[in-house]
């Protein structure tokens, strides 16, 4: 494609850029990441999602960040529930499996850091 070509065809949307180079690092479109985060507190529950937060979805696989071990401990226990959950605001398959990682706890604002 030569450069006249591509400016007769005119500027692309953003979305279209950012879907083509999220699948191309495995994640999902930018829409289904939205929801996730959007729908996150829902799916986990007020007292799971005061203590995690999604952090990256690559592959269908969910990585969540929780301040501390026994958060880590509950996402797995409750990893099914949250996959079917999550199944409900994002569509089936999206999440199909769930991996916590400790971060480096709180930081002044009270938010998770690493």
């Amino acid at each position: 494609m030569t450069r006249d070509s591509a400016a007769r065809r005119g500027p692309r949307p953003v979305k279209d850029s950012l879907n083509r180079l999220l699948r191309g690092l495995g994640s999902p479109p930018a829409d289904v990441l939205t929801a996730l985060f959007e729908h996150w507190p829902a799916a986990a529950g007020p007292a799971l999602a005061a203590h995690a937060r999604p952090a990256r979805l690559v592959n269908r696989r969910l990585t969540v960040d929780v301040d501390d071990p026994v958060w880590a401990a509950q996402v797995r226990l409750q990893e099914s529930e949250l996959v079917a959950r999550l199944g409900e605001f994002l569509g089936d398959g999206k999440v199909q499996f769930i991996r916590p990682r400790v971060a480096g706890g709180r930081n002044r604002d009270g938010h998770l850091g690493r």
